[in-house]
């Protein structure tokens, strides 16, 4: 497993994303838009959140697995692995495909890091998603860290 990428590299490459996708529809998400937004925890590679246009703009192909679909793929930015994920969707422990996630305006809000405004994913859309995935353990961990978003 690789080891924890340190704040000052997650932000420098956080800003080549952005200096990337400028113009785009996408959000940080995951855990390393929870670390931007001061939670405490690892981030071992960057995820982004993009719509179909900004995926098709990435040159990125529809894949589907036994728990997500969308538009994906990986690139490395700053020798930090980031994955890309367009017009995603989630499938339930009812064997449900979830809605088809995207950046909005309602589940995004931005962070300023070096006078450039960051998307990120909010912290209750991030554990709307860890409950679609069914990961329990860090969706109680951060709705434990943060009680004001209940």
């Amino acid at each position: 497993m690789p080891s924890s990428i340190p704040l000052n590299n997650l932000k420098t490459t956080v800003m080549e994303i952005a200096q990337l996708l400028s113009g785009h529809q996408y959000a940080i998400r995951g855990t390393a838009s929870l670390v931007l937004q001061g939670y405490d925890m690892g981030v071992d590679d960057i995820d982004v959140l993009c719509d179909k246009a900004t995926a098709e703009f990435l040159k990125l192909s529809y894949s589907e697995s036994k728990q997500f679909k969308s538009y994906f793929g990986q690139k490395i930015v700053s020798g930090i692995q980031v994955e890309f994920m367009g017009d995603w969707q989630i499938k339930n422990s009812q064997r449900e495909w979830s809605e088809v996630l995207v950046p909005t305006s309602i589940n995004t809000k931005f962070i300023n890091i070096n006078d450039i405004n960051i998307p990120v994913t909010t912290f209750d859309f991030e554990l709307h998603c860890y409950a679609l995935m069914g990961r329990w353990s860090v969706f109680y961990k951060i709705k434990k860290s943060n009680p004001s978003l209940f």
